[in-house]
């Protein structure tokens, strides 16, 4: 080989290792000797969080039927996707939600001196926090309770809103419900909140709030909500954290994908998935991600860590353009795969399903569909199939083909790699590549992957072909538009 071919094929190599882990590189057609997806086990990038695989319980829509004290449809459908957390009670009804005097009306505050009670629910068609308390240990998974900020500033009750957080932890403390995290009012920022807020004073709430709460549990950490702009724009965010930055654990923001715009053609033209949309010139979930280190050591908070507590993909423009079932499975696969890949500490999705939809394609984007007897929908596959990686040792994975994005971890427990691979390139069908592998003994290799049926609409796991090749090499296929689990044997 002469010495200009042995450069081109270091460089390559070179590339492969060090290229960022969301970034990939436009090949050549491949073909069956390439080798593009680089793993290193000796380069471990943290431990996958196991909060990430959280799920939010809109309190107002939980019925009783549906979870059946820890044993029913909805807990056995979280455990079997090994659920960390369980955010409750929920988005915008948390600052208008009263825990003890409940009355299923999600979006309507019984402080309001004009309130009609005449609309209050059964207890049977919502969950009170006993109830939660149940089927969230039964599933295994961490509490996460929400304190109510809004209806104390609205009505001038700001001392009732704070007895109200503290009769609730103390209550909590009584009946022996161990919850470590609590989240502040939600989207405090938003003109359809309770009561919308300036960074300065919902700054002043926190500060009001969280010592009051810490002299019933020291221990607790706490979950302040701003809006989603981390890399830029930030200004609201970085004087909330200012403000009161010593009062708070974790900032979650909220992404919900190209809101209003959301489309497939859309997605597999985005390379790759990001944060931008019409109010926000965004980056990658990844980088977005990145962005808030730098932007806590302006404020001198280095301690906070990162949620998204609400994701999703936005609503599609019309009905006819709203994704399939199974493509807004896919789609949300690669938000996740960013999400790991990042490091993020904690992630809820929203929603688990959402019953008032029941006429509206937008339901494909939930877990479950209400307009079919609330039959799980393809996300809850994608779900499953990352369980694994929770609590897993993330280690160094990098593609060099534009469209595949991957994330690895190494299971300790059972001596094996696992792979996700999701492909949206739109170039070969099926997609032949390779793995090289560093700091493994490859003895066998599966992989199944979670590919669109043929009514184009809802989707199938099907085995994919996969070969060792050697001790530090294998081959594989991949579908077109799929997610692929690989799991290389030690």
């Amino acid at each position: 080989m002469n010495q200009l071919l042995i450069y081109i094929a270091a460089l390559i190599l070179i590339l492969g290792f060090n290229a960022c882990e969301e970034d990939t590189i436009e090949s050549s057609q491949l073909n069956d000797t390439t080798y593009d997806i680089m793993v290193d086990l000796n380069d471990e990038k943290g431990i996958v969080s196991p909060l990430l695989m959280g799920f939010n319980c809109i309190y107002c829509f939980e019925k009783d039927a549906m979870w059946e004290n820890g044993s029913g449809q909805l807990p056995e459908m979280f455990k079997r996707m090994n659920t960390g957390i369980l955010r409750y009670p929920g988005g915008a009804v948390v600052n208008r939600y009263h825990w003890n005097n409940l009355n299923g009306q999600g979006w309507k505050d019984n402080w309001d001196p004009n309130y009609d009670s005449a609309n209050d629910m059964p207890s049977t068609e919502f969950m009170d926090v006993d109830e939660y308390m149940t089927n969230v240990n039964a599933i295994g998974a961490e509490p996460m309770l929400g304190i109510n900020m809004g209806s104390g500033l609205k009505y001038n009750r700001v001392q009732d809103g704070i007895d109200e957080a503290v009769a609730l932890m103390q209550y909590c403390k009584d009946q022996g419900y161990e919850v470590k995290y609590w989240y502040l009012d939600n989207e405090a920022y938003h003109k359809g909140a309770n009561y919308t807020m300036t960074p300065e004073e919902y700054a002043e709430q926190i500060n009001l709030y969280v010592p009051a709460m810490k002299a019933v549990n020291p221990n607790i950490e706490t979950i302040v909500n701003w809006d989603s702009k981390i890399s830029t724009s930030s200004a609201g965010m970085e004087k909330l954290i200012s403000i009161a930055g010593e009062n708070i654990n974790i900032m979650e923001v909220h992404w919900y994908w190209e809101f209003g715009t959301s489309t497939f053609n859309r997605w597999i033209n985005s390379y790759p998935m990001s944060t931008q949309n019409q109010w926000y010139n965004g980056l990658s979930y990844f980088r977005e991600i990145m962005e808030f280190t730098p932007l806590l050591h302006r404020t001198g908070h280095t301690h906070i860590k990162l949620a998204s507590n609400e994701w999703n993909l936005g609503p599609s423009p019309s009905d006819d353009e709203t994704p399939s079932k199974f493509e807004s499975a896919l789609m949300l696969s690669e938000q996740f795969t960013q999400f790991i890949d990042a490091g993020l500490f904690m992630a809820n999705f929203w929603g688990v399903h959402w019953p008032t939809e029941n006429a509206s394609p937008s339901v494909n984007r939930y877990l479950l569909d209400p307009t079919d007897n609330y039959r799980e929908n393809p996300a809850t596959k994608v779900f499953e199939l990352f369980g694994e990686a929770m609590g897993k040792m993330q280690v160094r994975c990098s593609s060099l083909i534009n469209g595949v994005y991957d994330v690895a971890v190494w299971d300790d427990e059972s001596d094996q790699l696992i792979i996700y691979l999701l492909n949206k390139n739109q170039n070969e069908v099926p997609l032949s590549t390779g793995i090289d592998l560093k700091g493994i003994n490859a003895k066998m290799v599966t992989a199944k992957s979670y590919v669109g049926s043929e009514d184009g609409v809802t989707g199938e796991i099907i085995q994919t072909v996969a070969t060792v090749e050697s001790s530090s090499r294998v081959k594989l296929s991949l579908p077109q538009n799929s997610l692929t689990k690989v799991v290389i044997k030690n």
